[in-house]
């Protein structure tokens, strides 16, 4: 595969004008900043100008999807969500959470290249590679390098591709001690009905990420958690009841209510009315019961009115 002139092919662009494009991708990114969950700090979101966004998806769609994904992925895969990453954890009694600090951002061009470089027999040359990083990553430019950004389309996908072999090694020590493992972008569970397993498994992961040298990744000790059943347990947002279910929790149900509750009362505006209607397909995934309860309490014709307006 000659990158430039398939990309050039594909989707009908000059290969002079292609090749601007791509020696000045890691600068077209819209930078903003959101607030994160805990309301004191800031994410940095980088999002890829519209003609870099569909040179993004090219490569998603040619090149990455040609690689493996560990099953241990449970992020951005169709037919795997929040709700299958928690549920695989539900039955047991033992849980262990831990977290990356700074995920993508952490995940480097020159990571993206070491990959490549032990990959024998694909037929790309070193110039194609270096196209490939400038149309993958940002240029983050108070660091001067090519890093992973959040707002991409294809650092989701990506992400999880460089991650096989960590991946791997962890499912690895994991099986010999009969421990659950599966990964959500960045935060990572461990579940037993072992005691004292995971102690083992935190010391372990901490020194497979010292290891790495691609990528190189730091957890965040402020995030690590160890929990069991005589205590609240929650894996990536989603309650991990003590019968074995997930569960929205009670929290989340109460919000869900009462905005159903303005819904009916004409109290919400379009958009709010829209982020509900998304919340309540959520909830399907999640817990459908909680839906039913719902339309006992409600009425069917009004809650199909929210979902299906």
């Amino acid at each position: 595969m000659r990158i430039l002139e398939s990309i050039s092919f594909d989707l009908m662009i000059p290969e002079a004008t292609l090749d601007h494009i791509i020696r000045s991708a890691p600068y077209r990114y819209k930078v903003f900043e959101i607030d994160k969950r805990d309301g004191r700090t800031k994410r940095t979101i980088a999002q890829p100008a519209r003609e870099l966004k569909a040179l993004q998806y090219w490569v998603m769609d040619k090149v990455l999807s040609t690689f493996p994904i560990h099953g241990a992925a449970t992020a951005y895969r169709k037919g795997r969500s929040i709700s299958t990453n928690a549920a695989k954890h539900a039955p047991t009694r033992f849980l262990l959470k831990m977290d990356f600090k700074d995920f993508f951002p952490s995940i480097t061009g020159e990571d993206f290249e070491a990959f490549w470089a032990g990959r024998n027999g694909i037929d790309l040359s070193r110039e194609d590679i270096v196209r490939l990083k400038k149309i993958l990553f940002w240029n983050r430019r108070r660091e001067g390098r090519l890093v992973m950004s959040i707002g991409a389309p294809s650092s989701p996908m990506l992400s999880n591709i460089l991650l096989y072999d960590f991946d791997k090694k962890v499912q690895a020590f994991c099986a010999k001690k009969k421990v659950k493992y599966s990964r959500y972008a960045d935060d990572l569970t461990f579940s037993t009905n072992r005691p004292n397993v995971l102690r083992e498994v935190e010391i372990q992961i901490a020194e497979i990420c010292k290891r790495m040298e691609h990528p190189k990744l730091q957890l965040n000790p402020e995030k690590t958690v160890h929990a069991s059943r005589g205590g609240a347990r929650r894996v990536t947002g989603l309650v991990l009841a003590n019968s074995g279910e997930v569960s929205l929790g009670h929290a989340r149900k109460r919000l869900i209510r009462a905005q159903v509750h303005h819904f009916l009362a004409g109290r919400l505006n379009p958009d709010e009315a829209a982020k509900l209607r998304g919340m309540l397909a959520f909830v399907n995934s999640v817990e459908p019961a909680f839906i039913q309860r719902l339309r006992a309490h409600y009425g069917t014709a009004e809650i199909d009115q929210i979902i299906n307006p």
